[in-house]
């Protein structure tokens, strides 16, 4: 059986990622991983949070991925204006990330360019970030994200999920 991994992302993804995307979900099938997101592989039957919670508890590990989602190019921020746009993830990838983090289960952080903020800024979490291009089709298959995986899977072949009915 193919180890059940999390991934949080969002569902909607600006198409120009997409085939990014795409290749990294075939070569996770291929090293026998089997990625499940909320409104992807799994269908909401409860209040978000809980089905996030539910999922997590059968996975043996988790993957943000930083997928830009919203632009703030005026406004403040901690007072002050702010002086060139930012680029944000989803306010689940945090979520997600924290509830993962706290269950013990090996973390994988990677997020394109410009995406920032929260987890996505060094020294937020204990785990290595990676920064990459999402356009890229073959981002995925760069030689820093194929030993990242390798070794994050290592960690998650450690810990034993608790089966819910699905």
């Amino acid at each position: 059986m193919a180890t059940q991994i999390f991934v949080s992302r969002p569902n909607w993804v600006p198409d120009s990622l997409n085939a990014g995307l795409d290749a990294l979900e075939r070569l996770l099938r291929s090293l026998d991983i089997e990625p499940r997101t909320i409104g992807r592989s799994d269908q909401p039957t409860q209040a978000p949070l809980d089905d996030v919670i539910r999922v997590l508890k059968e996975c043996c590990g988790a993957i943000i991925l930083g997928i830009p989602q919203l632009v703030v190019e005026a406004g403040t921020l901690k007072g002050r204006p702010v002086s060139s746009a930012l680029t944000l993830g989803t306010e689940w990838n945090h979520i997600e990330a924290g509830l993962a983090y706290a269950s013990g289960l090996p973390l994988l952080v990677i997020h394109h360019t410009g995406v920032e903020r929260g987890i996505f800024d060094r020294g937020a979490m204990n785990t290595f970030l990676y920064n990459k291009d999402f356009a890229q089709a073959a981002w995925a298959l760069d030689a820093d994200i194929q030993g990242a995986l390798k070794a994050w899977k290592a960690r998650c072949t450690a810990v034993r999920p608790t089966p819910t009915a699905r």
